[in-house]
């Protein structure tokens, strides 16, 4: 083989690699094995603001900590929601928080690579109930959650989306 034509199929494989890490897609933030289960992103409920959560699972710990940085007037702001864990098995996990206002079921499907967060309404008495209404808790919704880095996250990476 000829120099220059070593040196030819040395460049073109040079620019080959070069547009595929130039064109290759970030990797979406959820991962999971035996014990352990994580995944970034936000709820789709909240996009009208910049949010951002971390989610962190134990087997045995039967826990789930779910982590929210969220920036609105001006200010950042930090929350963290506990959750406890019902089932975890080779499909997923379903895990339950009890606030305030309302009990939320997070589901996590391992194949589909999907989470979703519902909330139900708890019986209140009126004033609590009046409470809940003041902040927004006062109808029960189930919503997406969705992944760093995934198609729907990187249409409006700062939570900007107007397709709920």
């Amino acid at each position: 083989m000829s120099l220059a034509r070593c040196a030819g199929t040395a460049l073109l494989f040079a620019c080959v690699l070069a547009y595929s890490q130039e064109h290759k897609s970030p990797p979406v933030h959820f991962s999971f094995d035996r014990e352990s289960f994580y995944a970034d992103g936000r709820e789709s409920e909240k996009s009208v603001l910049q949010t951002e959560t971390q989610i962190n699972c134990t087997r045995q710990g039967r826990s789930c900590i779910a982590a929210t940085a969220e920036y609105y007037a001006g200010h950042p702001h930090v929350s963290v929601e506990y959750f406890q864990t019902l089932k975890w098995d080779a499909d997923g996990i379903i895990a339950t928080s009890q606030a305030v206002c309302m009990q939320r079921t997070m589901i996590v499907s391992f194949s589909n690579q999907s989470i979703s967060i519902s909330g139900t309404l708890k019986s209140l008495p009126k004033e609590t109930t009046d409470a809940c209404k003041a902040v927004g808790a006062n109808e029960p919704y189930t919503d997406e959650f969705i992944l760093k880095n995934s198609s729907k996250w990187n249409k409006a990476p700062n939570g900007q989306s107007n397709d709920k």
